[in-house]
């Protein structure tokens, strides 16, 4: 591959902004990438940036799987107590649907998380 500004030159390598071979003189190392000098570090640097934050979220995922079966579960239960009287049926019904789908959830997060480990 040739550089995209001097095309007598080998490209060490490409941006990774706009993909075009760079040779030593048109290329920045950045450290995690290289870039076309100028115009695309800050680009390349945002890349870099979004990168690492989706790694923490990505790491942060199996500690959070069981918030929303939790949740269900707690407002089912909620519902279910304030419902209890025969005037707010309705509620007491709303409330054991969302304690279902709770326990539904939590029971196929578990499996699902249980089957990737192995």
């Amino acid at each position: 591959m040739r550089c995209f500004n001097h095309q007598d030159r080998e490209a060490v390598g490409s941006c990774k902004a706009c993909a075009k071979g760079l040779c030593p003189e048109c290329a920045v190392d950045l450290g995690h990438g290289l870039s076309c000098k100028g115009p695309h570090e800050e680009i390349v640097e945002s890349y870099s940036s979004i990168l690492k934050f989706n790694a923490r979220t990505v790491s942060a995922a199996p500690r959070n799987i069981y918030f929303a079966p939790v949740f269900c579960i707690a407002m089912g239960a909620m519902f279910m107590w304030f419902g209890r009287d025969e005037y707010r049926g309705l509620l007491f019904i709303m409330g054991g649907l969302f304690l279902a789908y709770g326990v539904f959830m939590f029971a196929r997060m578990r499996a699902t998380y249980a089957r990737k480990r192995a």
